[in-house]
């Protein structure tokens, strides 16, 4: 079996372009169309809808792309295991993160990881949570920085690396930000009804917050008016320290610089901090110290 073929049919659906594909795996275009052409041959079926950059999988080719993700997956788990045997560790590792936080361990931890593995390649790849369980389950990715719900976990492996609570954050010269306090470890308890007629900052519908908040506001009896969406929670922070509107922050965001103050919500909602990992996927020594970074990381915050 040519593993070589699988892995550039399998980039052509994940570049969705055959010419995009060919430059990632550098080789020609018309090289990687004649491959296509004799497989499809063989197979007795298509296995693409041609379209000029957006090329999606027949019935026939997701039934390719299912098996050769499967054996590349075996491929990268039994090349994995032997490298630890060998005690070698010149390998690749793909490893998600997610946008403002994910960078930030990133850098933090590399320094220890790079010199307990220098021949590692690392690449870091900031993507969104959902975009990255895709990728951890086509084998994109190895590793990847998810924050969520219990709820919101897949057929993936997640390894807890913390909790967070989320918060409520208003202008400290709010007229209902008597009672909180700068310090978020100190918030007091407060109703989120309390804040019906207030203006807020939402996080983006894309985001595994949304659906957390959204909920809050439900239980709260009340849609928010809502000042503007946006990706960034540390947006979301520095237009509550304008005194423009109030927000619903996870803890790490919460800056204690007297712009906002914090209450705590009836029930102390958290999100999960985790680490993703493929489903009955091989953790190498590499990927396993990784993670241990990534806990000490958490534990220290």
């Amino acid at each position: 079996m040519d593993l070589h073929l699988l892995e550039n049919i399998v980039c052509i659906a994940d570049e969705k372009s055959i010419t995009r594909a060919a430059e990632k795996r550098f080789v020609t275009q018309s090289a990687l169309n004649q491959q296509l052409q004799k497989l499809e041959e063989e197979l007795g079926a298509p296995l693409f809808i041609r379209a000029r950059a957006n090329w999606q999988p027949t019935p026939a080719g997701e039934v390719y792309l299912a098996a050769a993700r499967q054996i590349l997956a075996l491929k990268k788990d039994a090349y994995a295991q032997i490298a630890d045997y060998a005690e070698r560790s010149s390998r690749h590792l793909a490893v998600g993160l997610i946008p403002e936080r994910g960078i930030d361990m990133f850098t933090a931890i590399y320094p220890a990881f790079h010199a307990a593995f220098p021949q590692m390649q690392v690449e870091p790849v900031e993507c969104r949570v959902i975009a990255m369980q895709r990728m951890i389950t086509a084998g994109q990715l190895d590793l990847g920085l998810a924050t969520l719900t219990e709820d919101q976990r897949d057929g993936n492996v997640y390894h807890l690396l913390g909790e967070e609570e989320i918060l409520l954050a208003v202008p400290a010269g709010h007229p209902l930000a008597k009672g909180g306090t700068a310090s978020p470890a100190e918030a007091p308890e407060t109703a989120l009804e309390r804040f019906s007629k207030e203006s807020f900052v939402r996080i983006y519908q894309h985001s595994t917050l949304y659906a957390l908040t959204e909920r809050l506001f439900a239980q709260a009896g009340f849609t928010p008016r809502v000042l503007f969406s946006t990706a960034s929670n540390q947006s979301k922070y520095r237009i509550v320290s304008l005194g423009l509107g109030c927000a619903l922050l996870p803890a790490v965001y919460a800056a204690s610089d007297g712009g906002a103050v914090y209450f705590r919500l009836p029930g102390h909602p958290r999100w999960q901090i985790t680490m993703c990992s493929r489903r009955d996927g091989y953790l190498s020594r590499a990927e396993r110290y990784y993670l241990e970074l990534c806990r000490g990381y958490w534990q220290s915050k």
